[in-house]
Order: structure tokens, then C-alpha cells, then sequence
């Protein structure tokens, strides 16, 4: 609950499981949050140049970074796609399928957190 006591809803996000995660301390879960929107908001960007400089570490790295981020905020559906694209790097199989999906997934998380919790 926030200070006037209205349940956190975010599209694409389980906020009672982010907050569960953050001892209910529901401040800091939105300031992570947003946190999380301005930091990850460009990285299948930053991957997708890691990969194309030959880069294959970082973008794994990125990947399962943005997978580790997104599954303590609640973002299930955004680390689920960061777990299939950290695999599709590895096995250098289906990567540019894999980012799109991710791409997709994060955006609309990304807006759906800007939208609930403007500046």
C-alpha cells in the first residue's frame, strides 16, 4: 500500500511479489522501479551493439543481468525473455528472435512503470 493505502498495480508486473521481495517496503520497491526503467529501458540496444562488435560476454553479461533486475522487481515476463535471450547468446541460435521478444517484453514494462510512477 502507498501512502494513501492504493494497492501498486503495474502492467506486466507483479508488484505483491516485488514488494514481498523488498519486505514490503513499498518507497524503495517504486524507487527501484523506476530505477530499473531508466537503467534497463536501453539495453537490448546495448546488447545488440556488444553482439555486433563481436562482444559476446557483455551481451550474455547484460542479459542475465536484466534477467536477475526483472525477476526481484516481478518482472517475470521480462526475465523469462532475458533467460531466453542470455541462451540464445550462448548457443549463438536464434539471437535476433530472441531480442526482438525481449525488446517487446521491456518496452512495455518499461512504459507501464514510467505510466504508474511518473517522475
Amino acid at each position: 500500500m502507498g501512502p494513501d493505502n492504493t494497492p501498486l498495480k503495474i502492467d506486466g508486473v507483479d508488484t505483491d511479489g516485488g514488494l514481498k521481495r523488498l519486505s514490503g517496503k513499498r518507497e524503495r520497491y517504486e524507487q527501484l522501479l523506476r530505477k530499473f526503467a531508466v537503467r534497463q529501458a536501453g539495453t537490448v540496444e546495448a546488447m545488440r551493439i556488444a553482439l555486433a562488435r563481436g562482444d559476446v560476454a557483455t551481451a550474455e553479461r547484460d542479459a542475465h543481468s536484466l534477467k536477475g533486475s526483472a525477476a526481484t522487481l516481478g518482472a517475470d515476463h521480462v526475465a523469462e525473455e532475458a533467460g531466453k535471450a542470455e541462451a540464445a547468446i550462448k548457443s549463438g541460435n536464434e539471437i535476433n528472435d530472441a531480442l526482438e521478444s525481449l525488446s517487446r517484453s521491456l518496452h512495455c514494462v518499461v512504459m507501464a512503470i514510467r505510466a504508474a510512477l511518473p517522475d
